[in-house]
């Protein structure tokens, strides 16, 4: 195994908790958990032996109080850009106080942010940079740039289904990891899915050198470009799942468990190096891996109180040691990355061109035989073999009658296990890669495969090999690949079944592109003969086959030991049908909603735009047909969740409620035993109890509900707490506090529904502590009078009377201020003495003094002020003079003044009236 990079301890056993790091140049910003921010200054010592002479060049304690969760220095700019305290902070990185300059307020409750500086070279041949923050805010992801020394947005905020655990830049783009998938999401708000991630719960992005992106799908690394798509056929593949990872051209390094670091190249896929003499000698476990920036061969790993770096070896002794490996594609990766590579790799350099000259010389045929399948799909893709003779190397992907047309040089052979493998992911690539040219062609060539013609026969890719005969296909051969269309459905659909035998994981991926070309009846069958009919589901959904998906559903979820049991996945397929398929979705959930009401009621409520955006009229009409008990929770979620202000939906929940509390209340009273009373409104026991109070509560809160036909309604049912309720909506506030006063006997409801209603400056509310008080001292044999809606349920005996005269007094005393004093004696039965309101009159004298009091001196205050500006003025009139001699010239026209009308404007300038309009101030 080589030995690429050797192993140097920065900090041992510091004495503060690392929480974070940044490194450019010979530069090291450390941040702890204690909130100080280090700076160190790395020299490499000319020993033979890997050692480092470490500077401490600034130590800021008063940074912060709180843990530094991450760091970045920006040299372009001179700035610190910090994460603490969920806020992001910047600072001057040349200052040794390093003082903040901005602190972005917008930010409060970031987890997490990436900068992204770009080197830009402009026409005079100056260099300029620019600087790009993505800042993630709980589920949230906010763009800025920095200019004139402050972060202004760069994009509207993206709102995102879940909080980012990691981002990284990729060109105009981020890639994002969610807690269970990747996703790619641009600085214009474009998303794209890419796929979940593995049994490691831990999402890992690393940026790669030109616009590429590497994932991690537990021991897996996925390469992608810019755009999403994959870049080689196979991922990188390590002993464990990584904790972290980092490229430093041409190599992959990752941080493993049980403190063990790999490195790895990815094309060609090679374990180059395990470092493990780090287990033994750190303290606590290794947490982070990242690169200097801008100096190659530079890493750093540490644990909270050990820091080390990992230094790579000259290129010209990494050179040497991959060509005594035999690994020379990847030593003249090196060679081409060092411009400056010295004369003594010479000789490796030109053996390694050699080998490479004679690679290429090679026969794509060959290589296929040869099992070189990568290398014969390239210059399968160079010499623009047709993609028909490609696919016709592995038996049972193309239709037999049209293989057997096809002529080789000799019969390709059958490759298994393994080998096999290996040449479907090759294939895998080559159809990846041929089908992107294919999407490029122009309007002009629609109807002919990148380049080539229509009268152009099949080539074989070794055409020195082939007999004249053989170099021409069939006339219905041909005419088969004339259309362009035709050739993606085969391309298509034998992704497909490569899909299906290698990487099942990627079929859905394939079959739920909207522009995917396989074909129906032949995809059919490869995804049921492999029992994939989850993705055969995807299938029909991307072809608009919605009716095949749904009984292809509905058989599955009946049949044992299947791979698709149960309705969840029904339930899921209708909630994004939308409206156009409504008469779809009331067909197929008709089961559900019979077999599991409540579950199949999320089909008309999940949080969808599909969903919401149903017309619900006809989902209220659907249910009541089928499934009459889902009616209240329907109107519950579109009331409360959706917050759907319709009446008739606010109309049809209230009746609903009092129905239900109706008929419930009915039964509760039946079985109560003799003398017993029954419990008051919404302490009922069981479902009587929970569906009255949310009865009282919605006609609390509802003002949506028509209020005159429900009062009546409520009326009829003997439902004296939500009349009353309704009566206050409507402003009866007379019968609202009768039946709180006179029918429940109810004192505190009654004082509570005056509090709340009560305002002195609304003519409807200023007099419900009055109204409650005529209540309270009506006399027995005129009680039935008061109140129309309670009156034949209304009997008064004098203990009732002399209980309400008790409560009167109470009010009077708790609220004098709120009562006229003058009707409130008007409307007092003789037989209370004066003595009994006694505090009730100073209460309120004292009160209508000091309004008055306070009127006159708001007055005279006014008066005052008034006074005081007209006497500022005359004086500032008699004060003030401008004295215009002869001399003096407009500051316009440059005419005298004399004595033409002028202004004066604060400067001293002195301008005619009629130039005021030509005037321009500065």
């Amino acid at each position: 195994m080589l030995e690429i990079y050797r192993v140097a301890p920065i900090l041992k056993n510091y004495p503060l908790d690392i929480e974070c790091m940044h490194a450019y140049g010979d530069h090291l910003l450390v941040g702890t958990k204690q909130g100080n921010l280090l700076l160190f200054k790395l020299v490499l010592k000319p020993t033979k032996e890997l050692k480092f002479d470490v500077q401490l060049l600034r130590s800021n304690k008063a940074f912060t109080k709180k843990p530094i969760i991450q760091v970045a220095g920006v040299p372009e700019f001179h700035l610190i850009i910090s994460l603490y305290d969920n806020l992001i902070n910047v600072h001057d990185l040349d200052k040794v106080v390093s003082p903040l300059i901005s602190c972005l307020q917008k930010t409060k409750g970031a987890t997490l942010f990436v900068i992204n500086v770009q080197k830009l070279q402009t026409l005079t041949g100056d260099i300029q940079y620019t600087l790009r923050l993505c800042v993630v805010v709980k589920r949230k992801l906010m763009f800025f740039y920095w200019k004139n020394d402050k972060f202004l947005e760069l994009a509207p905020d993206i709102n995102v289904p879940d909080t980012p655990k990691v981002i990284a830049w990729c060109s105009e783009s981020l890639c994002v990891g969610f807690r269970n998938e990747y996703c790619m999401i641009s600085v214009s708000g474009n998303k794209t899915e890419l796929f979940p991630l593995g049994k490691y719960p831990e999402p890992i992005v690393t940026s790669l050198e030109g616009d590429r992106f590497a994932v991690g799908i537990d021991e897996k690394t996925f390469f992608l470009d810019q755009v999403a798509k994959p870049i080689l056929k196979c991922p990188v593949t390590w002993s464990d799942c990584p904790i972290a990872m980092v490229e430093d051209s041409p190599y992959l390094i990752a941080l493993l468990p049980n403190n063990m670091m790999e490195i790895r190249t990815a094309d060609p896929r090679l374990l180059i190096q395990k470092i493990d003499e780090l287990a033994s000698t750190t303290t606590g476990k290794l947490k982070h891996l990242f690169k200097c920036g801008d100096k190659k061969g530079f890493l750093f790993v540490c644990s909270n109180k050990d820091l080390y770096c990992l230094v790579a070896r000259p290129i010209d002794q990494q050179t040497s040691q991959l060509i005594q490996s035999k690994e020379f594609d990847l030593a003249k990766q090196l060679v081409y990355m060092s411009p400056d590579f010295d004369s003594d790799a010479s000789e490796s350099v030109k053996r390694k061109e050699m080998i490479i000259s004679q690679i290429e010389n090679l026969q794509a045929f060959d290589y296929f035989c040869k099992k070189e399948f990568v290398k014969a799909m390239d210059l399968f893709l160079k010499l623009e073999t047709h993609p028909s003779l490609v696919i016709g190397f592995f038996p049972g992907f193309l239709p037999e009658d049209f293989r057997n047309e096809l002529e080789y040089p000799h019969e390709p052979p059958v490759f298994k296990g393994a080998d096999f493998e290996a040449g479907i992911f090759a294939l895998i690539d080559y159809l990846l890669e041929f089908k992107k040219k294919l999407q490029k062609l122009n309007e002009d060539t629609e109807n002919s495969p990148p380049g080539y013609n229509t009268n152009k026969p099949i080539n074989h890719p070794i055409s020195s090999n082939i007999s004249e005969s053989s170099t021409n296909s069939s006339p219905s051969f041909k005419q088969y690949l004339k259309s362009r269309d035709k050739l993606l459905e085969i391309v298509d659909t034998t992704l497909l079944k490569c899909y299906l035998q290698t990487n099942d994981a990627l079929v859905s991926s394939l079959v739920r592109l909207p522009d995917n070309h396989c074909h129906l009846q032949e995809s059919e069958t490869w995804l049921k003969k492999y029992h994939k009919y989850g993705d055969l589901i995807i299938f029909y959904q991307t072809r608009g086959l919605h009716r095949k998906a749904l009984d292809l559903l509905f058989a599955q979820a009946k049949q044992p030991n299947s791979s698709l049991p149960g309705h969840e996945r029904t339930i899921q397929y209708l909630q994004h049908l939308g409206e156009t398929s409504l008469n779809l979705i009331f067909e197929y959930s008709e089961w559900v909603l019979k077999d599991h009401p409540t579950d199949g009621l999320r089909i008309f409520t999940e949080d969808t735009a599909e969903t919401e955006a149903l017309p619900r009229e006809a989902v209220l009409e659907y249910l009541q047909k089928i499934c009459p008990d889902l009616i209240i929770p329907y109107l519950e979620h579109i009331i409360s969740i959706w917050k759907d202000k319709t009446a008739m939906f606010h109309n049809i929940l209230a009746n609903k409620y009092r129905e239900k509390v109706k008929a419930l209340r009915e039964e509760y009273l039946v079985s109560l035993p003799e003398g017993q009373l029954p419990l008051p409104a919404g302490q009922e026991p069981g479902d009587l109890g929970d569906t009255r109070r949310k009865l009282l509560t919605f006609l609390e809160t509802s003002n949506n509900y028509s209020t005159e036909t429900l009062s009546i309604f409520l009326l009829n049912d003997e439902l004296w707490e939500e009349r009353a309720i309704v009566s206050g909506k409507m402003g009866n506030h007379k019968d609202a506090l009768a039946i709180y006063a006179q029918y429940l006997h109810d004192y505190e409801k009654a004082e509570q529904y005056c509090i709340k209603t009560y305002n002195k400056d609304n003519p409807n509310n200023k007099d419900v502590f009055l109204i409650l008080l005529k209540l309270y001292v009506t006399q027995p044999s005129e009680a039935n009078s008061i109140n129309s809606a309670v009156a034949w349920h209304y009997e008064m005996t004098a203990d009732i009377y002399q209980q309400n005269l008790n409560e009167a007094l109470r009010l009077l005393k708790a609220h004098a201020i709120k009562i006229d004093p003058i009707r409130a004696l008007d409307i007092l039965p003789s037989i209370i003495y004066i003595s009994s309101i006694r505090t009730f009159l100073e209460t309120a004298t004292i009160n209508l003094i000091k309004e008055r009091h306070d009127g006159l001196m708001y007055r005279n205050l006014l008066l005052t002020q008034h006074l005081a500006v007209q006497q500022a003025r005359l004086k500032l009139h008699q004060e003030y003079k401008i004295i215009v001699e002869d001399s003096d010239r407009c500051k316009e026209c440059q005419k005298r003044i004399g004595t033409s009308a002028f202004l004066r404007y604060p400067n001293g300038d002195l301008v005619h009236y009629s130039c005021k309009d030509r005037r321009v101030i500065w």
